[in-house]
Order: structure tokens, then C-alpha cells, then sequence
């Protein structure tokens, strides 16, 4: 059975959720008091939800004042691709001789889910994030998984400042050709190919 949020997770995932609409801006300060107001709660679960956010570099706490939306930079976004190059290499190869059938029939389902789907860009981008998140699992390491899951969310506020309304005017990005290719390829038992699916994959989402 799912897990009920926190006021504290519920408060994070809004934040998240308004930088991601372009709500919060870059640059912008974000007030303590101001969001117990907007989300009427008490101090305690928003200013967890800052420091939390804060401690992941997705806001710059700045005493007295308040907690700033930082500015992301193409340089940040391509270093944490090649952090996740690495380390979704590292899972494929860990993970390839344990994979079990129902474990590649998952990833399919993920893939037929995305397919049907007629959500917007931002549902799609967590559909894909979905799809790694889960290749990441059958590592059987919670740190991984953690970590690879905080990148992505980086990730997606960076991506939000960077093209929001770029991506917003065009067709959903067509990334399912790569993740097709990569469970083809572990069906086949070629672990080269899909590692080469799988850095085609992650290559189309650096940015120049």
C-alpha cells in the first residue's frame, strides 16, 4: 500500500512542482512565512521542506532573508550527466546476469504506459524518469537508487528553467526509440548493446 506524504513532503513536492511551472523563478527569494500563508500549514513541515531542498542545491538559504531559486547553468546539467552516464553504467552491467523476465515485462509495461499516454512534456519527463529509476532498482542498492533519483530531479527543475516554454509550444520529446532499444538488447542478452542504448539515451538529453 502507497505511503501517505508528509505536510513536510507535500510542501517539498509543491516547491518543486512551482519551479517546474515556472512559478518560482530563477533568482527568485521564496519566504518562510509567505508559504506557511500560501499552503496553510505550520512553520515546521515548510521550513523542512527548505533546508531539504536547500541541502540538494536546488535553493541557496540566505539568513535573514530568505531561500533563493538557483540558477542553473548548462555546465551543472552536463556534469550530472555524466554522473548518471557513470552510474547507470555501472547498474546495467551490476544488474544484467540477475534480470529476471518480469523484470524486463516491467519495463515494457513503463514503455506501453508512455505510448498511450497524451500527458504533457513534464508527465512524460517523470514517466522517463520512471523507466531509469526502475533499471536503477535491479541494482538492489538504496544509495544508488537515491542518489540517481535526486540527479533526475535536478535535472527536471534545470530542464524546466532552461526550455519551459520552449517545450511547451512542441510534440513531447520522442526518447522511447533508446529505451525500446535497451530492453530489446537485454532480451537478446547483449549487455554491449544496451549499455550502447543506453549512453545514446542519456547523450540526447546533454545539452550544448
Amino acid at each position: 500500500m502507497k505511503q501517505r506524504q508528509t505536510l513536510k513532503e507535500q510542501i517539498y513536492k509543491e516547491i518543486i512542482d512551482g519551479i517546474v511551472s515556472g512559478e518560482f523563478k530563477s533568482e527568485q527569494i521564496l519566504n518562510e512565512q509567505a508559504l506557511v500563508e500560501r499552503y496553510h500549514v505550520s512553520k515546521a513541515p515548510v521550513r523542512e521542506a527548505l533546508l531539504i531542498l536547500s541541502s540538494e542545491g536546488i535553493l541557496e538559504n540566505i539568513p535573514r532573508y530568505g531561500y533563493r531559486v538557483v540558477s542553473f547553468t548548462r555546465d551543472t546539467v552536463n556534469e550530472i550527466m555524466e554522473f548518471r552516464s557513470a552510474l547507470e553504467d555501472h547498474v546495467l552491467i551490476k544488474s544484467f546476469l540477475t534480470m529476471r523476465p518480469e523484470d524486463l515485462e516491467a519495463l515494457r509495461e513503463l514503455i506501453s504506459d508512455d505510448a498511450r499516454d497524451d500527458s504533457n512534456v513534464w508527465q512524460h519527463w517523470d514517466r522517463n524518469m520512471d523507466f531509469h529509476l526502475r533499471l536503477a532498482a535491479m541494482a538492489d542498492n538504496k544509495y544508488i537508487y537515491r542518489q540517481l533519483k535526486t540527479a533526475m530531479n535536478f535535472l527536471k527543475l534545470a530542464y524546466a528553467q532552461f526550455y519551459w516554454s520552449h517545450w511547451n509550444r512542441t510534440a513531447i520529446p520522442n526518447d522511447l526509440k533508446n529505451h525500446i532499444r535497451i530492453i530489446e538488447a537485454l532480451e537478446e542478452k547483449d549487455l554491449d548493446l544496451a549499455r550502447l542504448y543506453l549512453k545514446q539515451d542519456l547523450k540526447d538529453f546533454c545539452m550544448e
